[in-house]
């Protein structure tokens, strides 16, 4: 199982490369999940681009296989986006094409707009701004204040009320069972820290200082993100191209993976 040390952090990830060994020269595409998920999450995106691009799919810190600080870690978001810069970097990758879902778009745009050298392409996934009232609601069924509510219920818990609330897919209720599952190993502590972390982010005045070719893949639906939110991201980048997919709810990666995949493979076409 390939792990690297990058950022005094243990990383999992695992690279799918099934093109040409003849070519000299191959990009790499960088699938990035969000809170609770792992990288067996974009396990059904692999097969439709491993033909043409090398895949790399890493597990975020303290998520999946990846090793997780102690409960009274300070979570950041310069943390998380210099362990991308230091992975790139073990790995010896020099420029990536990055596709980041929900607070995996959130940390590929404040990347980009600190190190745009080290993107080929930045494509944003059901990523909010900020995480606004609205949003906080949905992330609970409720009022009730994330931590407390998390320190009751574990990430397995939790994953259910996001299903409720369309924050989750839930196609099946083999689906659910596995998602409740892979969402149980995210240690509660990690859970309740990022999303402390994220509670006080805005990251809408960055959007400016991104020149690297970017594509916002928008949900028509998510209680997490508006679509006037995404027509921000797009409208404050410049040329940025916007996607829009209907689907039930957050998580369009999952619920329309090929309308995705095939907006996804046209902008890296046409790089």
């Amino acid at each position: 199982m390939p792990r690297v040390q990058a950022n005094n952090c243990e990383m999992y990830y695992e690279v799918d490369d099934y093109t040409d060994p003849w070519l000299k020269e191959t990009d790499t595409v960088w699938l990035q999940h969000g809170v609770g998920r792992s990288s067996r999450f974009w396990y059904h995106w692999v097969p439709a681009l491993a033909g043409r691009y090398r895949v790399v799919r890493r597990d975020m810190r303290g998520h999946g296989r990846s090793s997780a600080p102690g409960p009274d870690h300070t979570w950041s978001i310069d943390e998380l986006i210099n362990d991308m810069r230091c992975f790139l970097d073990a790995l010896g990758l020099e420029r990536v094409h990055y596709v980041g879902e929900s607070i995996g778009g959130i940390l590929g745009l404040v990347f980009a707009a600190k190190w745009p050298e080290r993107l080929k392409s930045l494509t944003v996934w059901s990523s909010p701004t900020s995480i606004r009232p609205s949003a906080r609601k949905a992330l609970t069924g409720g009022d009730r204040e994330l931590a407390s509510e998390l320190a009751k219920v574990g990430g397995g818990g939790w994953v259910k009320v996001l299903i409720e609330q369309k924050v989750i897919s839930g196609k099946s209720q083999e689906h659910i069972d596995w998602v409740v599952q892979e969402w149980s190993k995210t240690p509660t502590h990690v859970l309740q820290g990022i999303t402390r972390m994220l509670a006080g982010a805005d990251i809408a005045p960055l959007l400016p200082q991104v020149k690297v070719p970017t594509l916002v893949i928008a949900p028509s639906r998510s209680p997490l993100t508006s679509l006037s939110d995404q027509l921000t991201i797009r409208n404050s980048i410049p040329d940025a191209q916007m996607a829009l997919v209907e689907g039930p709810g957050h998580e369009i990666y999952v619920d329309e993976p090929e309308q995705c995949i095939n907006a996804l493979l046209r902008f890296l076409g046409a790089r």
